[in-house]
């Protein structure tokens, strides 16, 4: 088997070496980025080659192929790559919503992953674990409604913003503790450390954030509800791995809590956290079940009626199950897993 992964110096291309190891232990990589170099990792020194390499008459073909570049990258190369003779799972937002490119998330609507499908979408980290929460609601009750809340780590944004992040977290709270500061007025509003910012993505006419379209209209492509009525909210907090999402859900016939957490706990790569209080339902807690979605603090919302009315938390580690995990478990479809934990 030979596995090519297009962006293997990022975060996720990192993950998806260590999950590889995992999966698929005698694959051979074939790894690329912006430019020729060499890459550490897990004890191992690969060879990483230009991208660009792939557009030469004798680049060589393979199996399965990862893109975790940005938009721009995937449009360029993910047609050579199918072209190439690869199954290719892509990262970016560039096919996501394109009705003829399968959106897949492992455990909800990895059968759209058919035998003569080459190219998958991979959603966005936020929409992922959200969807593995709702899918079982949406089986079992029907929705009717969501309200969607994210508080997003500074991972997300890439590499370079995570470093710059850390190394600018330190300095400010060095400054602070060196000036007798303790509420922050020191250091740059607009920046992430220490701070809650609203989502950077661009807003269109309506005001919502690049993010928060993904996230509404990803979800509805995925759960097969092109009308859901979907409204999400995103913000930066200053965590450097796991997203967490506050959700607000309206189903369409009654419920009780017993029988929502009998189907949260039954849902394929999920981890259901009971009790309203949120113990052990953190960000940092996602780092520790880097694979799964954590979903928890069920309660009945306080305007409900007629038990259609829910809240819950989900959390999930925006570089492993948000992007590279799913992106496996995909797959897995195609080619067996060895690690059972990584087939969809």
């Amino acid at each position: 088997m030979r596995i090519c992964i297009l962006g293997a110096t990022g975060l996720v291309g990192g993950e998806l070496l260590t999950l590889i190891d995992r999966a698929w232990p005698n694959a051979e990589l074939d790894l690329y980025a912006s430019r020729d170099q060499t890459l550490e990792h897990a004890g191992r020194t690969h060879q990483v080659h230009a991208a660009s390499k792939l557009e030469q008459a004798d680049a060589r073909g393979g199996d399965l192929a990862f893109v975790a570049l940005d938009d721009q990258y995937s449009a360029r190369y993910c047609p050579r790559l199918v072209e190439l003779g690869y199954r290719v799972i892509d990262k970016s937002n560039t096919y996501r919503m394109n009705p003829e490119v399968p959106l897949i998330v492992a455990g909800v609507n990895h059968r759209h992953a058919t035998p003569t499908t080459k190219l998958v979408a991979n959603p966005n980290c936020t929409t992922i674990p959200l969807s593995l929460a709702l899918e079982p609601l949406r089986t079992a009750y029907g929705l009717a409604e969501v309200t969607v809340s994210s508080y997003q780590a500074i991972s997300g944004a890439g590499l370079a913003p995570l470093t710059s992040f850390v190394d600018a977290t330190i300095e400010g709270f060095t400054q602070m503790q060196r000036t007798g500061d303790r509420t922050g007025a020191l250091l740059d509003p607009n920046a992430y450390p220490a701070n809650v910012v609203p989502h950077n993505g661009s807003t269109d006419a309506s005001g919502f954030s690049s993010e928060e379209r993904k996230l509404v209209n990803e979800s509805r492509k995925i759960l097969e509800l092109p009308t859901l009525a979907i409204s999400a909210q995103c913000c930066r907090v200053p965590v450097p791995v796991g997203h967490y999402e506050n959700v607000w859900v309206e189903l369409e016939r009654p419920a009780d809590a017993a029988g929502i957490a009998e189907l949260l706990n039954a849902a394929p790569s999920v981890r259901y956290v009971p009790g309203a209080e949120g113990t052990n339902l953190t960000a940092l807690a996602t780092v520790q079940h880097r694979d799964y979605a954590l979903v928890g603090r069920l309660r009945k919302d306080g305007r409900d009626a007629d038990g259609r009315r829910w809240c819950l938390t989900v959390a999930g580690d925006n570089l492993r199950l948000g992007a590279a995990t799913n992106a496996v478990r995909i797959a897995s479809v195609w080619f067996a897993a060895d690690d059972a934990t990584l087939r969809a």
